[in-house]
């Protein structure tokens, strides 16, 4: 006999034992989700002459946007455009804006109702002492931009940059605007791992959701984009998303599940067998026990029907293949 062949009686006589045990089996890629919006100009500037300021970048309610000879432009939560200088004794929907984001910075605790009255117009002057402007408590036309939401991110043209001579009707600010698209964009071989449908968490500070993937569209670099909307559709961050900035490109921690994770006691994907009828078995010390199988991944099979800690028996040869193997 050769000494392969007694290498082989050898381990046809040994039996292998393993150890079912609590563990979660999948696979996953940590990749990043990119929120994207279309920009668009929301304000056209009124002011003339030279612009001493100019701020980009995320902003937030009352925050300036530029500023035209000592005249701060800044942005204000609306939902209509503002179209006239607000003052004592005018009333509608853009003073009631303009009090909100009074009392929002702490110059008003009245009541939004719409009607510029005296506590409007002691906070108006107070707020223009703050900004170093004469306090005349008059808001006028083109001193308020206008956002449906804050905080945003926003672009300035390049007409309002300092030193810039304005004469009026510039494009000024742009912001996002219009329904947000949440993309994973992954290379060519990345997107072979993926399979169609595929969910994928999205982390945000303390807020997580899970997309799915609904689109596979190949882009001008030759990767691919994955466009994600939520498991029951719409957006995929559901009815959160006013958490979200406001931003051209926003990108969020992301898990693409390639195999879902399943969690469960595990056995070595050897160990289990399968009868000619297609019951799935293990034998352990009291032998054969039915087991039905709930998830696979890394060589390990998660089974129900037997305990954590239980001896399972693995296939002749079985050590020996680990051992080749190792």
């Amino acid at each position: 006999m050769s000494d392969r062949d007694q290498s082989s009686e050898q381990w046809a006589d040994r039996t292998a034992w393993a150890e079912a045990s609590e563990t979660e089996v999948g696979r996953s890629l940590a990749l990043t989700t990119t929120v994207r919006q279309p920009t668009n100009v929301v304000a056209t500037n009124v002011l003339p002459g030279v612009v001493r300021e100019a701020h980009e970048g995320m902003r937030n309610q009352g925050e300036i946007l530029y500023v035209v000879n000592d005249v701060p432009v800044r942005a204000v939560q609306a939902d209509l455009p503002f179209w006239r200088d607000i003052s004592y004794g005018t009333h509608g929907d853009d003073v009631a804006a303009l009090q909100q984001a009074l009392i929002d910075l702490g110059y008003l605790n009245t009541a939004v109702d719409g009607n510029f009255g005296n506590a409007t117009l002691t906070a108006v002057k107070h707020w223009q002492k703050d900004l170093s402007q004469n306090q005349t408590g008059t808001i006028g036309h083109g001193e308020l931009v206008a956002f449906k939401s804050l905080p945003v991110s926003v672009e300035l043209s390049e007409s309002i940059a300092p030193g810039t001579v304005l004469s009026g009707g510039e494009e000024a600010v742009m912001a996002p605007t219009g329904e947000r698209t949440f993309v994973v964009v992954v290379a060519s071989y990345q997107s072979e791992l993926i399979p169609p449908g595929a969910t994928v968490d999205v982390r945000y500070e303390e807020y997580e959701w899970q997309g799915i993937i609904v689109e596979r569209v190949e882009n001008i670099e030759g990767n691919f984009d994955l466009i994600l909307q939520e498991v029951d559709g719409g957006e995929v961050c559901g009815s959160d998303c006013d958490v979200l900035p406001v931003d051209s490109y926003l990108p969020l921690a992301s898990k693409v599940n390639i195999v879902p994770e399943v969690a469960g006691v595990g056995v070595p994907a050897m160990a289990v067998q399968t009868r000619p009828s297609g019951e799935t078995y293990v034998v352990t010390e009291d032998g054969e026990i039915d087991v039905v199988v709930a998830g696979s991944g890394q060589g390990i099979v998660i089974v129900d029907g037997i305990t954590s800690g239980t001896r399972v028996e693995l296939p002749v040869g079985a050590s020996n293949q680990a051992d080749q193997q190792s």
